[in-house]
């Protein structure tokens, strides 16, 4: 991002622990919210904070750049996102991009969540992202609307060049899978208490590690590249004769 508004995400300092995986990562807001004690997020455990930029071709979050800067000094990593409106998706990206200005590697999001913006519109806006000469890294926030226009059908293009927020206030979430095999990020609450922040904000869950997460904002080439951590499971179907008894050993423990 512009770095005459001190928005560089190149000079983020490393990203706190948080007390483990299962727990609230990272906050999203907007001007919505009234500004946090930044660092108040990072004893508490927060990774990192993604903040709404833009809207359609002239909306920009006016509290935006004025955060940004105490936000990463105070060691938190940053992104920002694109709430997209029907329309020319080129332009709503020149309005994004010119607006932060991102720097090599960068991750952008888009908030697709307005039915109104077609799948064919979302990956135009994708494509523009990516063929961005500085390399940016693309994910989606999306719930209901995404899930709707994939269905249990695979995007490719999507498969290949984004990862998934997921936006669903659940105890489990659900997803298209055939896209998205993991989610990358859970957005799981719009209520979550977080000491710092005046009143109740969205609660994001990481798909793997603290240091991964902070991996995963980037920028892409400062890091090693993440790598989420999905639960794994193995599923076994023994069949036998009757009178035969099974015996399971998994990691030379007897079940």
């Amino acid at each position: 991002m512009k770095p005459d508004t001190g928005v560089r995400a190149t000079t983020q300092m490393q990203a706190p622990q948080v007390k483990s995986t299962s727990d609230l990562v990272v906050v999203d807001m907007s001007h919505y919210q009234p500004t946090p004690d930044w660092q108040a997020l990072i004893d508490d455990g927060i990774v990192g904070v993604i903040h709404k930029a833009t809207e359609g071709t002239s909306y920009k979050d006016p509290t935006l750049f004025e955060r940004a800067r105490p936000a990463m000094d105070a060691g938190l990593k940053w992104s920002t996102y694109h709430f997209l409106r029907p329309g020319d998706m080129r332009e709503q990206m020149d309005w994004y991009l010119n607006t932060i200005d991102p720097v090599q590697g960068e991750r952008v999001c888009l908030d697709h969540e307005d039915s109104g913006v077609s799948l064919a519109d979302l990956k135009e806006a994708v494509s523009y992202l990516i063929a961005d000469p500085r390399g940016l890294q693309v994910t989606i926030y999306s719930g209901h609307v995404i899930k709707e226009q994939l269905s249990s059908g695979k995007d490719v293009y999507l498969a290949e060049n984004t990862s998934l927020w997921l936006a669903q206030y659940s105890s489990t979430p659900s997803w298209p899978t055939a896209t998205w095999p993991q989610w990358t990020l859970w957005q799981f609450t719009e209520n979550a208490a977080v000491p710092g922040i005046s009143g109740n904000v969205d609660g994001n869950r990481f798909n793997g590690t603290p240091e991964n997460c902070a991996r995963w904002f980037g920028p892409a080439g400062s890091e090693p590249a993440p790598s989420p951590e999905p639960a794994k499971i193995v599923n076994i179907a023994i069949d036998t004769d009757d009178g035969v008894e099974v015996r399971v050993t998994v990691n030379g423990e007897l079940l």
